[in-house]
């Protein structure tokens, strides 16, 4: 189990939108609880939930997502701000992990998959993130710029390190705890009723079982169509206005999650795809001369 830091946006700025998103459906375990006859079944469960990202463009709304090289990819227009929607399909908490440019949103930093600090969302919840965040009240804008301009770019300068690599992608990975979601169906059994035989019935009949149906996860397709990209230069995220963005921060244990990168949902922009920058480029130790 990991525990750690998560912050929590006090405001969830935007309204919600359904179009446009970049949805990945991911396979959840669950233990099932069923009430049948006054009795407390348990049967182990797997279902399909759909994580959802949307890269929210302050004049423009969800920004279309096209399909480049069998990537996700949005088309980055310079100068543009833009927000990251994060939404959380489970009845329980989520604690997210975005990356924007292989940096942590909260931190700065370079950031491993299940590193650093993680975005809190509430049960069915959504959570929309302005920018970097450089104190606990307050964020700097996310918005597209030159790589030369960009935050990792003059980061990297700062510390002596190759950090705009990876400009270019926008990176989420969704973590929970299992305790809790078992926990959850435990106290919202579903009931079921074995039907008996009718006393007076001249027939024999059979018993028969009726469960209420438990309902399937569904999202729409994404649409499919590339906006061309005129500018030959690559792109990066830029740190922009401050803009008040009030958070606190809370202890939360995870044990289940997208520990993987290809489970994690990435979303790549650009004036023009040149190459496949890395969402969580974790920091390892430092190599020893000969």
């Amino acid at each position: 189990m990991r525990s750690t830091l998560v912050s929590v946006a006090v405001l969830l700025a935007l309204g919600v939108s359904h179009v446009q998103a970049a949805v990945k459906q991911y396979d959840v375990k669950y233990r099932f609880a069923i009430m049948e006859d006054n009795r407390l079944l348990h049967e182990p469960r797997r279902q399909s939930f759909g994580f959802r990202v949307e890269v929210v463009s302050d004049p423009e709304g969800v920004k279309p997502e096209s399909s480049m090289n069998g990537r996700p990819f949005i088309t980055a227009v310079k100068g543009e701000r833009y927000s990251v929607r994060l939404y959380n399909p489970l009845p329980v908490r989520v604690a997210v992990n975005l990356t924007v440019d292989g940096l942590n949103s909260i931190t700065g930093k370079p950031s491993g998959i299940a590193d650093g600090h993680k975005w809190m969302i509430d049960p069915y919840g959504t959570v929309t993130i302005l920018g970097w965040q450089v104190n606990n009240g307050e964020a700097r804008r996310f918005f597209f710029t030159d790589k030369p301009k960009s935050y990792a770019k003059w980061l990297g300068d700062r510390r002596g390190q190759d950090l705009d690599a990876n400009c270019g992608v926008i990176g989420a990975a969704f973590f929970w705890n299992q305790e809790d979601l078992d926990r959850y169906y435990e106290d919202h059994p579903i009931y079921r009723t074995t039907e008996r035989p009718w006393p007076f019935s001249s027939a024999h009949s059979k018993t028969a079982g009726r469960a209420t149906a438990s309902p399937a996860c569904a999202e729409s397709a994404m649409n499919q169509g590339m906006k061309k990209a005129e500018d030959k230069e690559q792109a990066g995220t830029g740190m922009g206005e401050r803009e008040s963005h009030p958070t606190m921060q809370v202890a939360f244990d995870y044990n289940r999650g997208m520990y993987n990168v290809d489970q994690a949902l990435l979303i790549y922009y650009g004036f023009e795809d040149k190459r496949v920058p890395n969402p969580f480029p974790a920091m390892g130790y430092a190599p020893e001369m000969p």
